[in-house]
């Protein structure tokens, strides 16, 4: 194998090593196994540092708060980080919403923090209309959220299609739960 082989092998990070060593971890998540899947398959894996389609150097399974350009992890620092920054998107959730979420509902809201920052969900119209009551409302706000740095990433060209595929399992997985998909 050659140095260039070796190098590209060890920068790859696989979504599901990482998963069996999270859940391996004691901890006390309250999302379920399937949103920790969906959140971790919806990031992807590296475990060196790349610019995000938002210009975030991101590392992991969507680390950004210590990242920087020349980050490197292993797959346990993967987990451990993971972990923690879905724990904190949970904290989150659990202090701005009002109504009691099925599993589902708080799997997908704990994801859009994850995935969209705490300031964007406590300002959401999904949040207000969940707190509401107008849980189908809440659901259908998740396609609103298609736009990274003012692109709208429903278009071709703005090279981010991955974000409206979230939203709509998103949406879906709020609306119906897990046992729809």
């Amino acid at each position: 194998m050659t140095f260039k082989q070796k190098a590209i092998q060890a920068a790859v990070c696989s979504v599901t090593a990482v998963l069996a060593i999270v859940f391996n971890i004691d901890d006390e998540l309250s999302v379920s196994e399937n949103g920790l899947r969906h959140i971790a398959n919806q990031e992807g894996c590296r475990l060196n540092a790349y610019q995000c389609s938002a210009d975030v150097w991101t590392a992991g399974l969507g680390h950004t708060q210590t990242t920087q350009q020349d980050t490197f992890l292993t797959h346990g620092q993967v987990a451990e980080l993971f972990v923690r920054d879905v724990s904190q998107a949970e904290i989150v959730v659990k202090k701005h919403i009002t109504q009691t979420p099925t599993q589902g509902e708080f799997d997908m809201m704990v994801s859009f923090v994850f995935n969209l920052g705490s300031g964007n969900f406590s300002r959401s119209t999904l949040l207000k209309k969940f707190n509401q009551g107008d849980r189908v409302g809440a659901c259908n706000e998740y396609m609103r959220w298609v736009f990274v740095n003012d692109k709208d990433c429903r278009l071709k060209q703005s090279n981010c299609a991955g974000i409206p595929k979230r939203r709509e399992v998103e949406k879906n997985v709020c609306l119906n739960g897990w046992g729809e998909l």
